[in-house]
């Protein structure tokens, strides 16, 4: 159990960053594919989009979060729950392998969002 929260706790921090990264640069190196699947291709533009929208958000509460300066219960983390959720629905309609990385991302978001937050002394 302790081992699942370990997961959860540094995955919030640790997860989103990174993949969404991994998720932009797929994106481009996806765009010279000859034959798209225009709403896979929307789907995923729209949850890149969203993402990036997102991490803002989660920089500002993970430093907070850091600081011992924020509770779940805040406006902002009520919005980082629930746009990480329509994210993480949004991923799973992405193409080839963005999707993996716009999933992982996404649940780095929602294991913060709805873990992370007040786990750490």
């Amino acid at each position: 159990m302790i081992l699942l929260l370990a997961i959860i706790v540094f995955g919030g921090y640790l997860l989103p960053l990174p993949f969404a990264v991994a998720a932009w640069r797929e994106w481009f190196r996806m765009r010279a594919n000859a034959r798209p699947h225009k709403w896979r291709r929307a789907a995923s533009a729209t949850a890149l989009l969203a993402l990036t929208a997102v991490l803002p958000l989660w920089v500002y509460a993970a430093v907070q979060e850091l600081r011992n300066n924020y509770s779940y219960i805040y406006p902002s983390a009520q919005i980082g729950r629930w746009s990480s959720l329509v994210l993480f629905f949004v991923s799973c309609f992405a193409e080839g392998r963005c999707r993996t990385f716009l999933l992982l991302a996404a649940a780095g978001l929602l294991f913060f969002y709805g873990g992370t937050i007040g786990e750490l002394p």
